[in-house]
């Protein structure tokens, strides 16, 4: 690993106010108290933490940089590490970080690439640590390069249209990507100006990858012989992309029931009228869709399993036919339908909730903790982490009780001025299909208070005249 100086690059001039900008185009107005910036302390993720600081902390953000380091590069990762800690000082920023046994990647499940390996175990440290410091979002350094470069992967590996969409901006809904409009070279620019210095990762060069092959032969390759701007035409591409993506999901969105018969726990249900009526590509986007509503996501799931898929409907025979990620599809009685393999485990039976006291959930091995405790001014029922809720005691009608959603559930998310269905609020949220049996609800005698997890019962929030506080802490038994 060697220390390194960025080059002259582009003045920043707006660089600032255009990242002040694109934060919150992609935040949720009212929220950011906290925050955990992937930080590796290479110049992108440098730039984002720098910036994050400039623009966010004097709005009362709670920062936190978040380094995991591999394992994979021994006393360079570890200088790495202590690189990073060093700027993060600097800038005043707490540092955290974890260090994982290298080899452990080595023996990756489902033929995971080094990459796709590392990635995964990346995202769930910096979800580990949001949980750990109760913070709104996580903010990645991908930039307009890395967009590029992605676009060009997935055409290289025959991604469909989502794929060549690119890197999204928000995943999750709290991972956010703020600099995806940004390229590297005005980045290293402000970087420049600020006089901060980066770290220069060794494996970024290494060719045995095939994102670097991309990077350094192929990117130049193709604007040296056929475009000089063949990445701009690239990121361009991937927001037209993105567009149809957004417009194919208002257009899945409407189908109607008829389309979508029902989207039970386990298992979504099909018209095979409706999926074999349409042109092909329609029928192959609900299949998708009906996945992406049963497990949360598509991943895995190629052109081939899904052309397979409508094959089977469009025979009509009652067999069934394996999908990745351990689903299922068959058609029975003119219906197609996707389902998990294994069935979803019963949700846990209503269960009284003790103030001050515990509740153990025994499907899911979590507990729910209540704890009464006097107002404090300084708490803010929007800040901390979504396993935490804060409550007016006195707005609460006892005894409390725990249980899992029920058909017709309704209540009114904090924030909102009317009341929503239970089911509603999970499909705006994205919450898997299959998880949502499961998630804990705490009632009162008249209402639900809070769902485990997600969002607290407005009616319930804390207000200036509050006296005494139910705090509820879900986590792992």
């Amino acid at each position: 690993m060697t220390r390194q100086k960025p080059g002259p690059g582009k003045r920043t001039g707006d660089l600032v106010d255009r990242f002040r900008k694109a934060f919150w185009s992609l935040a949720r107005p009212g929220l950011g108290p906290g925050i955990v910036v992937a930080f590796s302390g290479g110049a992108d993720s440098t730039a984002l933490l720098a910036l994050s600081v400039e623009v966010l902390r004097p709005g009362g953000a709670r920062l936190t940089a978040a380094h995991l380091d591999h394992g994979l590069r021994g006393a360079e990762s570890r200088q790495d590490r202590e690189e990073a800690a060093v700027l993060a000082g600097r800038l005043g920023v707490p540092f955290l970080f974890e260090e994982i046994e290298g080899l452990s990647l080595m023996n990756r499940p489902g033929g995971l690439s080094l990459e796709a390996a590392a990635r995964r175990v990346r995202y769930r440290f910096l979800k580990r640590v949001r949980e750990a410091q109760g913070a709104d979002y996580i903010l990645t350094g991908h930039t307009a390069d890395d967009n590029a470069e992605a676009v060009l992967l997935n055409l290289l590996r025959g991604s469909g249209p989502a794929g060549l969409a690119g890197i999204p901006p928000v995943r999750e809904g709290f991972i956010l990507r703020p600099l995806l409009s940004f390229w590297r070279e005005e980045l290293e620019g402000y970087l420049t100006e600020q006089g901060l210095s980066y770290v220069k990762d060794s494996t970024n060069q290494d060719l045995a990858f095939t994102r670097n092959r991309v990077r350094h032969e192929l990117i130049p390759y193709l604007a040296e012989r056929y475009n000089p701007r063949v990445k701009e035409a690239l990121v361009r591409a991937a927001r037209l992309m993105r567009d149809e993506e957004e417009a194919w999901a208002e257009v899945l969105g409407n189908l109607g029931p008829e389309a979508f018969c029902s989207v039970a726990a386990g298992q979504v249900r099909l018209s095979v009228g409706a999926l074999t009526g349409r042109h092909r590509a329609v029928g192959r986007r609900m299949v998708r869709e009906g996945v992406r509503r049963l497990t949360g996501r598509v991943w895995g799931l190629s052109l081939a399993r899904v052309d397979e898929v409508l094959e089977l409907a469009a025979r009509g025979e009652e067999k069934g036919l394996d999908l990745p990620r351990g689903l299922r599809a068959w058609v029975k009685a003119g219906d197609l339908y996707l389902g998990l393999q294994t069935a979803p485990s019963p949700a846990d039976d209503e269960q009284a909730l003790p103030v001050p006291g515990r509740v153990f959930l025994q499907v899911s091995g979590l507990e729910i903790v209540a704890e009464l405790r006097p107002m404090d001014a300084k708490m803010d029922p929007r800040s901390g982490s979504p396993n935490v809720a804060h409550l007016d005691w006195d707005r609460l009608s006892p005894p409390l009780a725990v249980r899992n959603p029920r058909p017709g559930d309704r209540f009114q998310p904090l924030g909102m001025s009317g009341v929503k269905k239970v089911g509603d609020f999970f499909t705006d949220a994205k919450v898997p299909v299959h998880l949502r049996a499961n998630v804990p609800l705490v009632v009162d005698r008249e209402r639900i208070v809070w769902l485990g997890g997600y969002r607290p019962d407005e009616r319930a929030r804390l207000r200036p005249d509050t006296r005494q506080v139910l705090t509820l802490t879900l986590r792992r038994a």
